[in-house]
């Protein structure tokens, strides 16, 4: 009897261990799903950068260049907008607020 008690809790101390195991297997399993998605996203991502699709976009938009034949408009500043040089009234906080309600 006693040495069938002994087998059985050995038994299950195992299976209990077998558990933890899987567990944190299946853990890990996920985590590097998880970052094999994000590397294949990441890689995808590079071989557009590579592209001369991007080239051009990066380039009309950072450096302000457009292709030949296009033009660039100029549109002057719009008339809500007031000079640098002009002082604009400085108002207090209260009269502020009641502006904004009213």
């Amino acid at each position: 009897m006693i040495l069938l008690a002994l087998i059985l809790v050995m038994s299950s101390k195992l299976f209990m261990q077998k558990r933890e195991v899987q567990k944190e297997i299946k853990t890990l399993q996920e985590k590097a799903d998880s970052i094999s998605k994000d590397n294949a996203e990441l890689s995808e991502l590079i071989k557009y950068y590579k592209t001369d699709e991007y080239a051009q976009r990066a380039a009309r938009d950072k450096l302000n260049l457009k292709k030949e034949g296009e033009f660039a408009v100029s549109l002057p500043p719009s008339v809500t907008s007031e000079a640098p040089d002009s002082k604009k009234e400085e108002k207090s906080n209260p009269k502020k607020w009641y502006d904004y309600f009213f």
